[in-house]
């Protein structure tokens, strides 16, 4: 109870005193600096994933607008070489990816039902359909263990430079008494830091983690969406002849 209420004093008679990062850090401990660099190097990896992300997503939302209107007019009037055209041109776009290489399967496979009249053309467009969309997965996937492993393991991190400053107040209180709350200040607010450093990595971390996974989803499925159709105008096409 004397701790406690030493502590609370100390909060207010320093309210209008400073005890921000520069006074964190300069009282941490060596092993707790450790900790804060690691939170630091973990926000600074956080921050790139998002923006990279980020901007690859914009960059293939926007092209697969554009690509997918051009690519089905000229697919339609059996333009094919124009189709492949338009994949190359917008090669930003995930769905062109994946179409282009179905089309590219569907011509390959076609030549082939040409000498070979029973040869099953779309069930070979929709395995490579299958490969090509697995591809891009792994693509999408990129960077999101780190940042899941980030948003997982920064607040066990800032934990553990709580506990260790912890450590330090209660050798503090052995040292010096609970009378001297000057003493106990640092490691007092290293602890905290630590806490709240590792909750500001953390908690955007959890955000955008799940903000990337609905965008990695929304992907899949224009994907998905896109080569049905892709799929649907062969099998027309397929009766035709």
């Amino acid at each position: 109870m004397t701790f406690l209420a030493s502590t609370f004093n100390f909060a207010l008679l320093s309210s209008g005193s400073a005890f921000g990062p520069k006074e964190i850090w300069e009282a941490a401990t060596p092993f707790n600096k450790g900790i804060i660099l690691i939170l630091l190097f973990l926000l600074a990896l956080e921050v790139y994933i998002i923006i990279e992300r980020g901007f690859m997503y914009w960059q293939s939302g926007t092209a697969s607008k554009k690509f997918l209107k051009l690519f089905m007019d000229t697919l339609r009037r059996g333009d094919f070489e124009a189709a492949k055209r338009a994949a190359t041109t917008h090669n930003k776009s995930h769905v062109a990816l994946v179409l282009k290489h179905g089309l590219d399967i569907y011509q390959y496979e076609s030549q082939i039902k040409a000498s070979k009249a029973d040869h099953n053309v779309v069930q070979a467009v929709e395995r490579a359909i299958i490969r090509g969309t697995s591809e891009v997965t792994e693509l999408l996937k990129k960077g999101m263990s780190s940042m899941g492993t980030i948003a997982a393991a920064s607040p066990f991190i800032g934990l553990l430079g709580t506990v260790w400053g912890i450590i330090a107040v209660f050798s503090a209180l052995k040292e010096h008494g609970a009378g001297d709350i000057n003493a106990l200040a640092g490691s007092i607010g290293e602890a905290l830091g630590a806490t709240a450093l590792g909750l500001i990595v953390a908690i955007p971390a959890v955000w955008f983690y799940n903000i990337l996974t609905n965008k990695q989803d929304k992907t899949i499925s224009n994907i998905n969406n896109a080569a049905s159709q892709m799929i649907d105008e062969f099998i027309r096409r397929g009766s035709q002849n």
